[in-house]
């Protein structure tokens, strides 16, 4: 058996509902779990559950978001051999989920009898909601224009080399397990720092609103230029390779915005989508001029 024959049997449909149903089940054991120990917390006082997390009750709603981002992130991998703009539409939803994640943690951190207009969480919560309203209306045009696309090459052959699908297959197969590997690293260094209060491994950023994302589309960026590179020798059309580095550019910024905090890293988000959606506009314009 193959690399790529693992695909149709990790990626059936039965697996997927599963997957699905395991991570509707999980979302609300999670958010019980959480808002029980939010309310313990409360009536309490337990040093081990003196966390920021466990303050507010608003708080709870981030451990059913960080189950859904799991499960979109299992669907990407999905989609990774389908089309560089269909992964790339779903990275795009991956990074709303986080933001909108984000605000859920923003709003626990304003103190909002005594917030004023220049108090800094009041800020990113607003920067956060705006930039959640921008990527949302970027998924929006993208969907259409890509719609367009479709009807556009429906009626023509693909250009791709049969072997070319397998390979992409693969890769996406290999990239689950190191991403299985990497989570696994990264909770087993947050539950140690949680317990000793330094890292079990040197430099790792537990940042929750960043935490295995960043090097999750670092993997991310390595595929896409692996499939983009092969794709060079697999493929004719040249403004669809084009296209494609463009959005592998498009995912860069996006992981850049991971290193960044507050305006800066929801401009890279919002320059990352906006120069995506320009790339897929261009090859729009292509396919139209070059069809007449």
């Amino acid at each position: 058996m193959k690399v790529h024959d693992y695909f149709a049997v990790i990626f059936s449909s039965r697996n997927r509902e599963r997957v699905e149903r395991i991570t509707l089940l999980l979302s609300l054991i999670g958010f019980i779990i959480h808002a029980t120990l939010i309310g313990i917390n409360s009536f309490f006082d337990f040093e081990l559950l003196d966390r920021e997390l466990l303050k507010n009750p608003i708080s709870a709603i981030y451990t059913p978001f960080s189950f859904i981002l799991i499960y979109e992130i299992f669907l990407l991998v999905y989609y990774l051999p389908r089309s560089f703009t269909t992964s790339l539409i779903k990275q795009f939803e991956i990074i709303c989920l986080i933001l909108i994640r984000k605000v859920f943690n923003d709003v626990t951190q304003i103190d909002f009898p005594n917030a004023s207009f220049n108090d800094a969480s009041l800020i990113n919560l607003l920067v956060d909601l705006g930039c959640v309203l921008l990527l949302m209306l970027i998924i929006v045009w993208f969907h259409k224009t890509n719609r367009r696309i479709v009807e556009l090459t429906s009626k023509t052959s693909a250009d791709e080399k049969e072997s070319f699908p397998y390979f992409k297959k693969a890769i996406a197969v290999i990239l689950l397990v190191v991403i299985l590997l990497v989570s696994v690293i990264h909770l087993i260094d947050f539950v140690y720092l949680e317990m000793n209060d330094e890292h079990l491994i040197k430099g790792m950023n537990n940042n929750l609103n960043s935490i295995f994302y960043q090097d999750f589309f670092t993997l991310l960026i390595l595929s896409d230029v692996l499939i983009l590179l092969l794709s060079y020798g697999l493929t004719s059309n040249h403004f669809k390779l084009l296209r494609n580095t463009g959005f592998v550019i498009s995912t860069i910024l996006l992981r850049l915005s991971f290193g960044a905090q507050g305006v800066m890293n929801a401009l890279l988000i919002i320059l990352g989508g906006l120069f995506g959606y320009a790339i897929i506009r261009l090859y729009y314009s292509y396919l139209n001029t070059s069809t007449n």
